[in-house]
């Protein structure tokens, strides 16, 4: 099997990348650049401040999971934001004859780029679709006192917002002391084994998929705020955790998940 990976640049994508290529042949990797600047977002020396903090505690907390992935293991190509879609990558692409195309924390990929490898794009989205779709879709969960939906979705990629008809769900296994970063790369953890594995099923089996129905809660990255920020950690200090764990089964239920009927032997 043969695939190619569509990510960017942080130690987050490099430990999927090389996830996946503990278990499959990963032909080359594209890395592009992040474009989303949360400063902008700031209205004061205040807001700035609550904003880098949150940020550089999220950068700290992928050199503790993900300490080990500060190289790709497969040959890489980097390019700048939106670079996945520019004709000469994706013919590029197409050169390489992937048997599938994993995709995880790129930029929207335009029609030409679909249309190039119909029913090979695997994608990793972080959050529940289609309970919580578009941008940040694991912090405004826990913005809405809400953790029983974080998590990620592996779905086919359609030119919808994280739409496609849904592969898997997985949630991460929280623990009382967790913060909102540590909820995040434990997310990032079960997804790259569950992305690697819903590649190597696609090939062996026809996978079972779910379609999207729902019509769920769609963020933008203008959605963004010191605000959010503030609520976050308030929400954190004021025991919504352990509220969440002491009824988790129910909560948990409460929001109806998608899994895999076959695994890669």
């Amino acid at each position: 099997m043969r695939a190619i990976v569509l990510t960017s640049t942080m130690r987050r994508h490099q430990f999927v990348a090389n996830t996946v290529a503990t278990r499959m042949e990963v032909a080359c990797v594209w890395q592009e650049e992040k474009s989303f600047q949360p400063l902008r977002y700031a209205g004061s020396a205040e807001d700035e401040a609550i904003i880098t903090r949150h940020f550089a505690a999220r950068d700290d907390s992928e050199q503790d999971y993900f300490k080990s992935h500060d190289t790709v293991l497969a040959p890489v190509r980097r390019v700048p934001p939106g670079g996945c879609n520019d004709s000469g990558e994706v013919a590029t692409m197409r050169e390489l004859n992937p048997d599938v195309v994993l995709v995880f924390g790129t930029g929207l990929l335009a029609q030409p780029l679909l249309d190039e490898f119909p029913a090979r794009l695997i994608n990793i989205h972080l959050g529940l679709s289609p309970y919580y779709r578009g941008a940040g879709t694991n912090f405004w969960p826990l913005v809405n006192r809400e953790p029983e939906y974080c998590g990620a979705t592996i779905h086919f990629l359609d030119a919808g917002v994280d739409s496609g008809p849904i592969i898997a769900h997985v949630r991460p296994d929280i623990a009382s002391d967790d913060g909102p970063h540590d909820i995040g790369n434990k997310t990032i953890v079960a997804a790259a084994d569950a992305l690697a594995t819903a590649a190597v099923v696609h090939l062996a089996s026809p996978l079972h998929v779910v379609p999207q129905t729902r019509t769920g809660r769609v963020y933008k990255r203008a959605d963004f705020s010191a605000a959010a920020v503030r609520t976050l950690y308030a929400n954190f200090s004021s025991g919504m955790i352990r509220e969440y764990l002491d009824n988790r089964e129910a909560r948990d239920a409460a929001v109806p998940l998608v899994t895999m009927e076959s695994r890669a032997r």
